[in-house]
């Protein structure tokens, strides 16, 4: 089964006093600029927020809250592009286990999701005493920046992105059902309404957001300018991309990447268990431990952990789809396109 939860955070706790006593530069912990001769207990501001997230699946705002700790993991990705993937495999790098202490969405909780109670994610946070690795979907001008976290920043071809938002917002649009009736004026943040037709919503998908200075990802926030928002600012920061294709593609191969990177000693007794527990498979079964217990009456309804496959846009797309897609990928830059794009 592996070392428990228990162990891998005393293990922590125990690296952790020592590395912040004088990290050396090489470590994969310290931040990608030349870090001072001793690292401090607490990370350091490096830029605070430079826009406001809000609408009615998203508050920014509520990382005003966050207090991080030296070594916090980040994981930050566009809407569809394998959160929940990358969340448990941090999960079993720094727990060392296949074992969960709780449910994953719960000890790696989504801050700035408006629907979930704060206090209860702050508080779970406060009594962890492993490795802390939170979720985000904002972009990087949207979250303050520290020195002393590292970043996962995750991203999909977003043709594959799109097939897997339009079930997932058809899926939660028909569970939660017509928002309620206002009262006295005002409004409930409600998942909007979203076409049936997958054509239809491959046009709303690349042509607007759900926020006004963004082009793409409705009815959410933009993958492009997600992903762009980081890869250009990539050496200001301790980030890592990962490509939702590799992890498809070679998922043992990115698991040793990730752990380099977080700085985590790879077991090779225990790597093949490790690595099984992260499989689609696997987690579909598991699905339970996996989803928040928020979720359970709404997610049931639908397939939350849908296929974990891409190339499913290829019969969406006709000419006027491919123009609309290209016109959306257009504006990034040429590596960032050349990376994110994979398939002709």
């Amino acid at each position: 089964m592996g070392a428990t939860p228990h162990a891998a955070a005393t293990l922590w706790a125990a690296r952790t006093a020592a590395n912040t006593e004088a990290m050396p530069a090489s470590s994969p912990l310290s931040p990608s600029f030349p870090p001072p001769s001793s690292v401090p207990r607490t990370p350091t501001l490096l830029r605070p927020p430079q826009r406001v997230y809000r609408a009615f699946f998203t508050d920014s705002t509520r990382w005003e809250r966050y207090r991080p700790r030296w070594g916090d993991i980040v994981i930050s990705t566009p809407p569809k592009t394998g959160t929940t993937w990358t969340q448990r495999i941090v999960s079993v790098l720094v727990l060392q286990s296949t074992e969960l202490p709780g449910r994953l969405m719960e000890i790696s909780p989504w801050l700035d999701f408006a629907l979930a109670p704060l206090r209860t994610s702050l508080a779970t946070l406060e009594r962890q005493r492993h490795r802390r690795f939170l979720k985000t979907h904002l972009p990087m001008d949207a979250l303050p920046l520290y020195r002393g976290v590292s970043y996962l920043v995750v991203g999909r071809d977003p043709r594959d992105s799109a097939v897997s938002a339009h079930h997932h917002a058809l899926g939660l649009g028909r569970a939660a059902g017509p928002p309620p009736d206002a009262a006295d004026g005002d409004t409930a943040p409600w998942h909007p309404p979203v076409p049936e037709d997958p054509r239809a919503f491959w046009r709303a998908y690349f042509t607007r957001s759900a926020f006004p200075w963004e082009g793409d990802g409705w009815p959410y926030n933009s993958p492009t300018r997600h992903l762009r928002s980081w890869w250009e600012h990539q050496h200001e920061v301790d980030v890592l991309f990962v490509h939702f294709q590799d992890l498809l593609d070679d998922l043992s191969g990115q698991m040793r990447r990730i752990s380099a990177f977080l700085d985590i000693p790879v077991d090779q007794t225990r790597w093949p268990e490790l690595v099984a527990a992260c499989r689609f498979a696997t987690m579909k079964r598991q699905r339970r431990r996996m989803l928040a217990a928020h979720l359970e009456q709404t997610v049931p309804t639908f397939d939350f952990f849908h296929r974990g496959t891409n190339g499913r846009w290829r019969p969406w797309v006709g000419e006027a789809e491919r123009r609309v897609f290209e016109a959306a990928v257009r504006p990034l830059p040429a590596d960032l396109r050349a990376w994110l794009v994979r398939a002709p």
